[in-house]
């Protein structure tokens, strides 16, 4: 009987990083797909916001919602989203058509985000945070997975074909959420209301504080790594990618190594070693002369920012075990507006000098060594 638990679970979770994997995917569609669509500049803009509002009202709404109906019909309904959506968009021909289709892609995106951590949280009592630096892990590979195809096979059979090829991925993972039973979810039959009084806990905010720092330090890099090493060593664009793609896989890396380094560090000692790592590299960065050390200092920061958004989830699902999917669904709106503010504050800090953007990841990990003391400090009375 224990066996067939543990397999279960593995399959489960196994089913939960496609999942994430799709989201990576998800996130990343749109910037690949533009320069694709026969719009005008602030068409694209649009295009490219549409996405983002879709996950982050996702994010919002759907924490309840697992809570009092479980995983299972979420996980399907938003992957029915994306693989429509996804898969109809090569038979769209005006902006409106792509504007919602994009809107329900996020929507399903942003479902499958909070749904799979939440999943794998609950799954993984005894080790929330490694598990949930493998479903990190999961993302970058599906975060890469558009970008390579649209360069590989889009270039080759044209944007139709990879459109085509991710619906019908997105299509099968479905199978197996239909198929597996999912666990019962811990307040089924509960009204929502009654979910609601847990988000007056003060240490759900500070979660929300240290992830909204997390995320607005890691998009800024992701947006403006480029644009910084150019800048600053008067590179071309295909050079100056040579930092975007070291800081992509340090965080992929790390995320991966962080699922052992936890089992002998544990989450305190590793989120402040990962926030010291992300100074250290901060400041190899905004010191470097050359461009193979800028190119070290930004995937040194990669490396610090990778396990701290995971690592933080999994203390938070220990704090909150009963009220996951609510709780997870509050710390991580609030960390999507982080991930909004923070290059628009690089780019402000930009018209003083590029090198001034690596403020962000500096005070952001301060920020968040801070956070990391204050909720590996307090307890909520009742929970476990």
């Amino acid at each position: 009987m224990t066996n067939n638990i543990e397999v279960r679970r593995f399959a489960l979770a196994l089913t939960a990083n496609a999942c994430m994997f799709v989201f990576g995917v998800v996130l990343l569609l749109m910037g690949s797909l533009l320069p694709s669509l026969e719009v005008n500049f602030v068409q694209a803009g649009s295009l490219g916001s549409f996405p983002l509002a879709g996950i982050l009202a996702a994010t919002i709404l759907v924490g309840p919602v697992l809570d009092t109906v479980g995983a299972k019909p979420v996980l399907a309904a938003a992957l029915a989203m994306v693989a429509g959506a996804v898969g109809l968009m090569p038979s769209l021909h005006t902006y409106a058509a792509l504007a919602v289709a994009a809107l329900v892609y996020g929507f399903g995106g942003g479902v499958l985000n909070t749904a799979t951590n939440a999943l794998v949280a609950d799954l993984s009592a005894s080790g929330r945070g490694a598990a949930l630096n493998l479903l990190g892990f999961s993302f970058s590979l599906g975060a890469l997975a558009a970008p390579l195809l649209m360069s590989t096979v889009g270039g080759r059979f044209g944007t139709a074909s990879v459109l085509h090829i991710l619906a019908s991925g997105t299509g099968l993972i479905l199978v197996p959420v239909l198929l597996f039973r999912f666990p019962a979810p811990t307040y089924a039959g509960t009204r929502l209301a009654e979910l609601l009084p847990v988000l007056s806990h003060p240490l759900v905010w500070l979660f929300g504080a240290l992830l909204f720092f997390e995320s607005g330090s890691e998009n800024s890099m992701f947006v403006w790594t480029g644009k910084i090493v150019a800048g600053v060593f008067h590179s071309g664009p295909e050079r100056a990618n040579w930092a975007l793609a070291g800081l992509t896989a340090a965080i992929g890396a790390g995320r991966l190594g962080a699922a052992f380094l936890l089992s002998v560090l544990g989450s305190r000692r590793t989120m402040l070693l990962s926030a010291a790592i992300t100074v250290t590299g901060a400041m190899l960065a905004f010191n470097s002369r050359e461009f193979s050390v800028a190119v070290l200092g930004v995937s040194v920061i990669g490396l610090g920012l990778a396990s701290i958004y995971p690592t933080a989830l999994g203390v938070a699902g220990d704090r909150f075990p009963r009220q996951t999917g609510t709780v997870f669904g509050a710390i991580m709106a609030v960390s999507l507006v982080g991930g909004t503010a923070g290059p628009s504050i690089c780019g402000t800090l930009a018209a003083t000098g590029l090198r001034n953007i690596l403020w962000v990841p500096m005070i952001s990990a301060l920020a968040v060594a801070a956070l990391t003391i204050a909720v590996t400090k307090e307890r909520p009375e009742g929970v476990a």
